[in-house]
């Protein structure tokens, strides 16, 4: 029934062809992938073909790499001149873009698991930026120079979790442990650089998810230790949605405002951080899969 209320939402709206997919990184140990499923099909378990739309591995572009990419934490789709690229990051060091539906290989490297890269954006000159919370790291790296360029500006920030590039202010967004702070990209992109713009101090700690709240440019999704949040650029006043620890990705459907987030549930045995259900809310539902997913993101490609 809460599925049929989405769509009957949606037809009187008018909105039912802008309902968007969902990546899903999936950390199953028998086939870490990227899914992109398809929201409109109610059974996303593994015996329905059907709600597959693509998926990702390594070796389909090419990349032979297994060992990096044994926990495939995000992956966000990104337009650069006019074309689709994934951009997607391994806890275990593994960083790639690739064209998306073609999958094609732009860039990637492997940097090692030490740092435990967690979060990943694909800024619009190529470059890549990407959060470490082990290393305790922002980086840029030149991706845009070549397709296995490692050169890279960094700025450090204690158990840094995500990055967002926010293309009206002109600032890469990024969270960590105790802190919002916006960073300047400076230089070129053969040479970028990497300044401090602003502190914001959070009302809680252990963040962890960022992501643009799509469909209202002044406001941003974020996760912590005890709650997830909304942020006002303009205020810069947070606001509690919820009083549920966990939540390791929060995002939502532009068309209806239904906000995608994962937890940890212990249905998924594989480790303590992952879900098996992918959980909605406004109107609330669910989808399960047999996975072990870490992170939900709607699939379009817009930065706000």
């Amino acid at each position: 029934m809460k599925f049929l209320a989405v769509l009957l939402l949606l037809a009187a709206t008018g909105f039912a062809q802008k309902i968007d997919p969902i990546a899903l990184a999936d950390q199953s140990k028998d086939d870490p992938r990227i899914l992109v499923m398809d929201y409109n099909q109610k059974d996303w378990s593994r015996a329905n073909n059907k709600s597959v739309l693509w998926s990702w591995k390594p070796s389909d572009s090419g990349i032979n790499d297994a060992t990096g990419w044994m926990l495939p934490n995000d992956a966000r789709l990104r337009n650069i001149d006019g074309k689709r690229y994934m951009v997607t990051a391994s806890g275990y060091g593994l960083i790639a873009v690739v064209g998306y539906p073609d999958k094609q290989k732009k860039w990637s490297i492997n940097i090692g698991k030490a740092s435990n890269v967690h979060g990943i954006e694909l800024l619009p000159d190529g470059n890549v930026a990407m959060a470490a919370s082990t290393g305790g790291w922002v980086r840029v790296y030149t991706a845009s120079q070549a397709r296995d360029s490692a050169k890279y500006a960094q700025f450090d920030l204690k158990d840094a979790h995500n990055v967002l590039w926010d293309p009206s202010r002109q600032v890469l967004w990024s969270l960590g442990t105790d802190k919002l702070v916006q960073l300047k990209i400076g230089g070129t992109s053969s040479a970028p650089t990497l300044t401090l713009a602003k502190t914001i101090t959070m009302p809680d700690t252990s963040g962890h998810d960022l992501e643009a709240k799509l469909g209202d440019p002044d406001t941003l999704w974020i996760t912590t230790g005890s709650a997830t949040w909304s942020f006002d650029k303009r205020t810069e006043k947070f606001m509690m949605l919820q009083k549920v620890s966990g939540y390791k990705s929060i995002n939502n459907q532009v068309a209806t405002g239904q906000r995608i987030q994962t937890r940890p549930h212990t249905s998924c045995t594989q480790n303590s951080w992952c879900t098996d259900i992918i959980e909605f809310f406004g109107p609330d539902d669910t989808r399960t899969r047999e996975m072990a997913v870490y992170r939900a993101r709607l699939w379009r490609e817009d930065y706000q």
